[in-house]
């Protein structure tokens, strides 16, 4: 009886060895296999980015643009910002910015010394056309980055409580925004290529709080930044994601509700002054109708 009780307890400690040497190998072999999924993914982005560097430098009128543009990098690191607010993120957008601002002034002079030398117009418009077409394309520029930023903030309450419909499922942060992301491309593109654009990043190598800033610094509106600190004090601080984007999407919805109560409470004042002049003048004829109707009847 006491060998069997022994020849039991080996027969256990074998199995439960060897069932341990089998579960740690398959371990080693599932996160070897992560790792070349992670290096064919970073291999993959790499190749993407060099490509768009090589179709950059094979763009002519990107690199005359830059040869005619100012050299300052002030100047660069300002209209990167505002051509990144845009949407208009590669490089050779600078150039491409420069090739047609400086282009259409080149034209629009040509064009006005033509019509002043056939046609005899004033020299106000040779002078003025270039200087206009010269200041427009930074305003077009400047009207496209806030609009597109007012895009992404406003989408980004939808964006967020589909996230946390994701992780509330079993999906992990990363996961659901990429997730997310794809399934709301269409719909939303602004806002999915910004977040795609930061999981690229991450999965780059960029350190997540250093990518996180650099989300901030591309989207430079309050919401944007408002999340980003919340996902830095969770990054650091480890506390749950899901309760403080449930938490940010509500307060968003919150401030959105009070900014529509408050525009439809000055609305009224602003119809006011928009019906009131359609109201005096009905009202004057009818005041004053009589009166004239007897001075005309006088004569």
């Amino acid at each position: 009886m006491l060998s069997f009780s022994l020849l039991l307890v080996v027969t256990a400690c074998l199995s439960f060895f060897s069932a341990w040497l089998l579960l740690n190998r398959l371990l080693k072999a599932q996160s070897t296999q992560l790792q070349k999924e992670r290096l064919k993914a970073r291999v993959g982005l790499a190749n993407q980015y060099a490509k768009q560097k090589s179709h950059s430098s094979h763009c002519w009128w990107c690199s005359l643009g830059r040869a005619i543009g100012p050299k300052s990098a002030k100047e660069i690191s300002v209209l990167q910002r505002q051509l990144v607010s845009a949407g208009f993120r590669h490089e050779r957008y600078i150039g491409a910015y420069f090739f047609i601002k400086y282009g259409l002034v080149l034209f629009s002079a040509m064009v006005m010394a033509l019509l002043w030398s056939w046609q005899g117009i004033s020299v106000v418009w040779i002078l003025a056309v270039p200087i206009v077409l010269l200041l427009l394309p930074e305003r077009i520029l400047i009207q496209m980055g806030q609009t597109r930023l007012a895009k992404i903030s406003h989408h980004l309450p939808d964006f967020l409580d589909m996230c946390n419909i994701c992780m509330n499922a079993g999906l992990s942060y990363l996961v659901a925004v990429k997730r997310v992301a794809s399934e709301l491309r269409e719909v939303h593109p602004e806002i999915c290529y910004e977040f795609e654009y930061l999981l690229d990043q991450i999965q780059l190598g960029v350190p997540r709080v250093e990518a996180l800033r650099q989300f901030a610094e591309r989207n430079p509106t309050r919401d944007i930044q408002s999340l980003v600190q919340v996902l830095i004090q969770n990054e650091k601080l480890g506390s749950s994601i899901g309760d403080s984007l449930s938490e940010f999407s509500r307060r968003m919805y919150s401030n959105r509700e009070q900014e529509m109560e408050e525009k439809a409470a000055k609305a009224s004042a602003k119809m006011a002054v928009v019906i009131m002049p359609f109201l005096m003048v009905p009202y004057l004829i009818l005041l004053l109708g009589e009166k004239m109707v007897m001075l005309g009847r006088g004569f």
